[in-house]
């Protein structure tokens, strides 16, 4: 950051000369007049910028070139225009057209590597640098921008030479010793980064960043008390002070000592002088720190609600709160909030988006169905809507729209695989339903086609082999490949279990449900309820009753097991 500032105002001195018209003309810029209509567009393409009317002034710096593409100016100088206008990647272009024109001109150089800065291009940035040096060895800002560069790099032995060269000349500002000091932090070399910090709080003895600093370095080197020492000195000093605090509160957040945090960030966050910007960044850490979420619910919550009251309608804050919710367990309030903000602000899509995979992983299909049928129509190109709106009328009876929505999902999905996969083996699974068997069959084979390893198409294409008494053979190799890698998923086990008993391999099937149970597996309906029907089939009836009620109790749904505890009750 101190190195975008520092580039930032280089920029600024760089246009500033331009525009004072002192941009040095060398070469042949500077000693050739024999172009009379160049030297002409020139100056009214000098003049149209500095009236204002840079559309014209553009237009003759390129037709400039186009008479003679040999001369730096015009290329410098839309340089300048397209960076201010946003467009970097014609802005670097012609700087560096520009810097190679002329290299011994100062200004080029330095324009076209804070240019390459900019835009994060930091291996053509030190060149240009260099040759700015190269062309004035007087320019001290430009080795602290350098030294700024190799540390951003990780070149810390070059960064640490000319900050060293810096400093021995007396020319180290205080934002280059900043830079030379985090260098010195990320090596670890704590002992010379707490010296050289102590010595710039000598210069700025009342500097209150530099003091913190100091403490967090000397709480880094693990000298607590004096780190903290250091704060006490800070805050008692500086009471009232908003800045003071968010620095103190930053500590507090980075050491993850929370106690005490809850006055300091209430005051941060209702305060009008930091940044909004600020303000969701630590909202942000603080919201991604389980540890403080399940420890300091409440007071990261009664923050957000501030921030909210804030600033009203912000949706970066106003997905903040959501989050935390989840976070703490609390996936209800997480719903209830979100479905004010759906209802009442009407928000971009991703608020619609988070409510559906909630209402998904808490089985609320009825709100799924209508959000989704909503939200697939306000916003037609949403897969993520076509899916959700496919599963909730699936899991409600509603086929016909599952299957159209499922068609539009697939087509969304486009060449992406592993999408679509995922819609395949849906669409698999509503023909299954539907009773479509050779349909539901197909579309597995064509899933796996794309997707031969995948284990959960694969168990569910198993497992409705099985229920149809279909290819038993491939159904249980298909299963085994499951086990070979998802050996331990209950789910799969069941499959496994399910087409072994089938195949009336029930010894077989029984060692396999068997041990879900045995390593504590859920007792899941399903699998209690397959567990009856092998126990039934190695004749014993007694444990079969047992597994049917308690899958009855789990499901009530499940009225035929009754019949089935009738028959083996009367035998």
């Amino acid at each position: 950051m101190r190195v975008f500032i520092i580039l930032s105002a280089v920029l600024l001195i760089a246009a500033g000369c331009s525009r004072r018209s002192v941009t040095p003309l060398t070469g042949r810029d500077e000693g050739s007049r024999a172009d009379n209509r160049y030297d002409y567009i020139l100056s009214e393409a000098l003049r149209q910028k500095y009236v204002g009317d840079l559309n014209e002034a553009a237009t003759l710096f390129e037709k400039c070139i186009e008479i003679d593409s040999s001369r730096a100016v015009p290329w410098f100088e839309l340089a300048q225009m397209y960076s201010a206008a946003g467009m970097g990647s014609k802005s670097v272009q012609y700087a560096s057209r520009a810097a190679r024109l002329d290299p011994g001109n100062y200004w080029y150089q330095l324009a076209s590597g804070s240019l390459f800065t900019q835009y994060e291009m930091k291996d053509s940035a030190i060149i240009y640098f260099r040759r700015a040096l190269k062309a004035d060895s007087q320019a001290v800002e430009v080795n602290g921008i350098l030294a700024g560069l190799y540390a951003e790099k990780g070149e810390t032995t070059k960064a640490d030479s000319l900050f060293r060269l810096i400093d021995r000349d007396g020319a180290l500002t205080p934002d280059m010793s900043l830079m030379m000091i985090y260098g010195l932090i990320n090596q670890n070399k704590l002992n010379e980064a707490a010296a050289s910090t102590e010595a710039l709080l000598g210069r700025s003895p009342e500097e209150t960043r530099y003091r913190a600093l100091l403490a967090d370095i000397y709480y880094e080197e693990g000298k607590k008390e004096k780190s903290d020492s250091i704060y006490r000195q800070i805050i008692e000093g500086n009471p009232e002070d908003i800045e003071t605090q968010l620095i103190y509160l930053m500590s507090l957040v980075n050491r993850k000592e929370y106690s005490g945090i809850s006055v300091f960030l209430d005051n941060v966050f209702k305060s009008d002088i930091v940044e909004r910007e600020r303000k969701i960044a630590i909202a942000q850490r603080l919201a991604g720190d389980s540890v403080f979420v399940m420890d300091n619910t409440a007071i990261l919550l009664d923050g957000l609600m501030v921030l909210e009251g804030r600033y009203p309608g912000d949706e970066e804050i106003m997905s903040l709160r959501p989050g935390v919710y989840e976070a703490a367990g609390m996936k209800d309030e997480a719903v209830k909030r979100l479905e004010e903000i759906v209802r009442e602000i009407k928000p971009g899509f991703w608020f619609r988006e988070r409510l559906l995979i909630l209402y998904a992983d808490l089985k609320d299909y009825r709100k799924m169905y209508d959000l989704a049928s909503v939200y697939s129509r306000e916003n037609n190109r949403s897969l993520l809507g076509k899916i959700y709106y496919a599963i909730s009328a699936m899991e409600l009876g509603e086929y016909e729209v599952a299957d159209a929505e499922l068609k539009k999902a697939l087509i969304l999905a486009g060449n992406n695989d592993e999408i679509r996969v995922q819609v395949l083996s849906m669409t698999g699974d509503l023909k299954y339903r539907t009773k479509d068997l050779d349909g539901a069959y197909a579309v597995y084979e064509e899933a796996l086609s794309l997707s031969p390893d995948d284990p959960l198409l694969l168990n569910n294409y198993a497992y409705f082999l099985a229920e149809g008494n279909r290819d038993l053979k491939k159904a249980l190799k298909m299963a085994e490949k499951v086990m070979e890698t998802e050996g331990t998923n209950p789910t799969y086990m069941d499959t496994y279990a399910w087409v072994l008993y089938k195949m009336k391999k029930y010894r077989e099937a029984h060692r396999v449900m068997n041990a879900v149970f045995e390593a504590g597996g859920e007792r899941d309906p399903e699998l209690l309820e397959h567990m009856g029907y092998i126990k039934k089939a190695l004749g014993d009836c007694d444990d079969a009753i047992v597994y049917w009620k308690e899958s009855l109790e789990k499901d009530s749904s499940k009225k035929y097991l009754e019949e089935e505890i009738l028959k083996c009750t009367a035998r």
